[in-house]
């Protein structure tokens, strides 16, 4: 009674003092003198299961961080009626925050996004370029399941007697008597003049028998296959085969594929005097530096002659047609395997223009941790039984599977740093057997799963009469943002050295008195580069807390706390 009694008088005392004014000018000035009248705070507050329900949450926890920052105002204006402008509030709450596996299918334009001419990836360095390029503001523990165009690598496989056997039963229709010479002398006869004859066709049909049995159809999959023939004498075979959809067919080249070092050190000694640094750099890494900005770059035109050198050496009587598959590593600031097809025109080798690309479909799941991509760690089938004593290869307890999970890992990663996060993929029986997946971290010497329900800590401010959320975005550094701090930083001079550090370990060196160190303002001036590149169209007041990888001596993080004021990523005191 007291207190409206009060409002009463101050309302009408306002009303006298500005006469004539419009309602809305009372209302502003009336609200100005009752914030004056309040009290101004900083506090902690940690939300009770009683705050939950009172919010309308059927869980005591938020199930986003959005419900949060929209809902735990009106919490407040109850709690803290008292409190006026410029109090703040450190609020804890509780978030579901289950891991979700984001669904993906790379298109056409996407490869083009990382300047791919090809549709398709060749490697895993490819996959996590464009998965950083897709996801620039992923959070640690991240998962996605991409399905993709791969280069699908060569598949080696040598027809054993079993195969045979099969060819025998599933021919015999077709081709009786060559069927049953194959299953009863496990070879194929290639005397043309005899009743057994298998010709190269009949042999494509009798190795789709055993490729689709074996290996089931995956449409672009190449298999090299080596098979026993008897011809007066007993000798090998080998023939590429590849399904294209609807049948195996046989397509042409030999598969070679660069031994390393052997092959590298051998172009590095043979080009030693024509291209001294592309030659030292291929000896060294065992990969060819194909960044046409780099001082070891192997251009198109010096690939070619590489692979001639190599291929002669290998092959001197190799005739005219002779063709070759070359698969050989590349460096485009990560390595990945590339494949080229050549056949032998003249005196030289020159690219196969009618060669086919060997390339297949894939889905796999990939999980960011400590800042860069990969595919989780996949708990081996032998495990179950022999490690974790179950009966079958799966878990049916998902508590006994983390207790179990984080002890095998203590055990298989003895080096594991602190802080270290392991995406995990387990079997997991529920009526039917799935693939679960899972984020375990490494702290104080063990390994622990982490949990479904967080807790989080939001600052919210008292402003123009409400409590207002803090906007401040949280985001680690990953592999491609120290390469857009290395571009936008490429022409000072004075960077040079540090830049060079930081493009190589993807770390900034903190190590004061280094030749390659980051001062407080280097740091500033990367962080302003990086963020105009990711959030160049932040608005005014935005807020980022920025984690980066440093060395000091020993690999760490630290963090920068920055908003955006006149256009410009400033300090946030």
């Amino acid at each position: 009674m007291k207190k409206t009694f009060y409002y009463l008088t101050m309302l009408l005392g306002v009303m006298a003092f500005v006469g004539c004014n419009p309602m809305e000018d009372i209302h502003d000035e009336i609200d100005a003198e009752l914030d004056g009248q309040l009290a101004v705070a900083d506090a902690d507050y940690t939300l009770t299961e009683d705050d939950y329900e009172e919010l309308g949450q059927n869980f005591p926890n938020f199930s986003s961080l959005d419900d949060a920052k929209e809902l735990i105002p009106t919490l407040l204006s109850d709690l803290y009626p008292t409190y006026g402008a410029g109090s703040q509030l450190n609020v804890s709450f509780d978030l579901y925050d289950p891991l979700r596996v984001e669904e993906y299918t790379v298109t056409s334009s996407d490869y083009a996004s990382i300047d791919l001419s090809n549709e398709y990836f060749s490697g895993m360095g490819e996959i996590a370029d464009f998965l950083d390029a897709k996801y620039p503001q992923a959070e640690e523990g991240a998962y996605v399941k991409l399905t993709y165009m791969i280069l699908a690598e060569e598949k080696s496989y040598t027809l054993t007697d079993a195969d045979f056997d099969l060819i025998g039963e599933e021919l015999a229709d077709e081709y009786p008597d060559a069927a049953s010479s194959a299953a009863q002398y496990g070879n194929f006869d290639r005397r043309s003049d005899r009743d057994a004859y298998w010709s190269n066709e009949m042999i494509v049909k009798a190795l789709a028998v055993v490729i689709s049995e074996e290996f089931g159809d995956v449409k672009g999959q190449k298999y090299n296959v080596t098979y026993d023939i008897y011809d007066g004498s007993s000798g090998t075979e080998s023939m590429t085969v590849q399904f294209d959809g609807n049948a195996y067919i046989a397509v042409g080249g030999t598969s070679y594929e660069f031994d390393s070092p052997e092959d590298y050190d051998f172009i590095g000694a043979e080009f030693a005097e024509a291209y001294p640094g592309p030659a030292g750099n291929v000896a060294q890494y065992h990969s060819f530096d194909i960044r046409s900005t780099s001082a070891n770059y192997w251009s198109d035109a010096m690939l070619l002659e590489a692979f001639n050198t190599l291929l002669m050496e290998k092959y001197p009587d190799a005739t005219e047609g002779t063709q070759f598959e070359v698969s050989y590593a590349t460096y485009s600031g990560s390595v990945s395997t590339n494949v080229i097809s050549l056949i032998l025109q003249g005196d030289a080798y020159v690219v196969d223009t009618n060669a086919s690309v060997s390339t297949i479909e894939e889905t796999k799941v990939f999980a960011y941790t400590n800042g860069s991509w990969d595919e989780p760690f996949m708990i081996p089938d032998s495990a179950y039984t022999e490690e974790f004593g179950q009966s079958y290869s799966n878990f049916d307890d998902e508590d006994e599977a983390f207790a179990k999970i984080a002890t095998y890992l203590k055990l298989n990663f003895p080096y594991a740093e602190e802080g270290e996060m392991k995406a995990v993929a387990y079997k997991f029986y529920d009526g039917g057997t799935t693939t679960e997946y899972a984020n375990f971290l490494f702290e104080n010497g063990s390994w622990s799963v982490i949990p479904s329900v967080v807790t989080e800590t939001l600052k919210f401010g008292y402003q123009d009469g409400m409590w207002v959320p803090d906007n401040t975005i949280k985001y680690a550094l990953g592999g491609t943002d120290y390469g857009i701090i290395a571009d936008a930083l490429a022409g000072n001079a004075d960077y040079a050295t540090a830049v060079a550090s930081m493009e190589r370990y993807n770390n900034f060196d903190r190590r004061p008195g280094a030749s390659a160190y980051w001062s407080d303002e280097m740091i500033l001036e990367a962080m302003n580069a990086l963020l105009d590149e990711i959030a160049g169209g932040a608005a005014e007041g935005q807020k980022y807390l920025l984690t980066y990888d440093i060395y000091n001596g020993s690999n760490t993080t630290e963090d920068i706390y920055l908003i955006k004021q006149g256009g410009e990523w400033v300090l946030f005191e």
